[in-house]
């Protein structure tokens, strides 16, 4: 069992959601689609999220098998829950005040 864990500042994200050009770059089409109907300061924080998520992934992953975060995808269940289509990954990710917080867990074998 490995495990991964991130931690992201909202405001970090909101700013280059402002100032930089072509931001979000490591979506999926579908991860795209979500962000895309939110609105306002939700953006920000749901794509804070989504990165820490990709990063703990990545994190978890290390020794088994080497990713990128543009190649980790976090879906949303029909409950709203956070998940990883990769075998063997579970996460969770919590927002409080100005930060995002996801932890990963792969449970497969290395």
């Amino acid at each position: 069992m490995n495990a991964g864990c991130d931690i992201v500042m909202i405001a970090r994200v909101r700013h280059a959601l402002e100032h930089t050009p072509g931001f979000p770059n490591f979506l999926s089409e579908t991860e795209k689609a979500l962000f895309v109907r939110l609105k306002g300061a939700r953006q920000a924080e749901w794509l804070a999220g989504r990165f820490a998520a990709k990063e703990a992934v990545v994190k978890a992953m290390h020794g088994v098998r080497e990713l990128c975060i543009s190649e980790v995808e976090i879906l949303t269940d029909a409950q709203g829950a956070p998940y990883c289509p990769l075998p063997g990954i579970s996460v969770s990710i919590a927002h409080e005040r100005e930060y995002a917080i996801a932890f990963a867990v792969y449970s497969g074998e290395k």
